[in-house]
């Protein structure tokens, strides 16, 4: 869960009357974030979309590694059970020259 600092929380009318003032501190990177409260509960967020946007590709990257962190898992899991197929770069070629003519057709 993301924690806030106190300087980063305001109520909805607060930063309904201070909107410009709120935004310029995030600019100049003075607050990193701002939560907006309601009735005393976190409601809504305020980020700099390029700060949104590193924080949405440093999500896409972790789930990235986890699929690829599972794949590996699972091809180890098959060369130690012994049902892991291997093939020469010979028969690798001829797989793909298929999987492409098929494909081209």
């Amino acid at each position: 869960m993301v924690s806030y600092n106190t300087n980063e929380l305001f109520s909805a009318t607060e930063v309904a009357k201070n909107f410009a003032t709120i935004t310029s501190k995030l600019y100049k990177n003075e607050l990193e974030k701002v939560g907006i409260l309601k009735n005393n509960k976190l409601d809504f967020i305020l980020l700099k979309s390029e700060d949104f946007e590193k924080m949405i590709q440093k999500e896409v990257q972790k789930a990235l590694f986890e699929e690829d962190r599972k794949f590996v898992a699972s091809q180890v899991e098959k060369i130690k059970s012994g049902t892991a197929k291997f093939y020469s770069i010979e028969e690798t070629e001829a797989k793909l020259d298929a999987a492409i003519k098929a494909y081209e057709h």
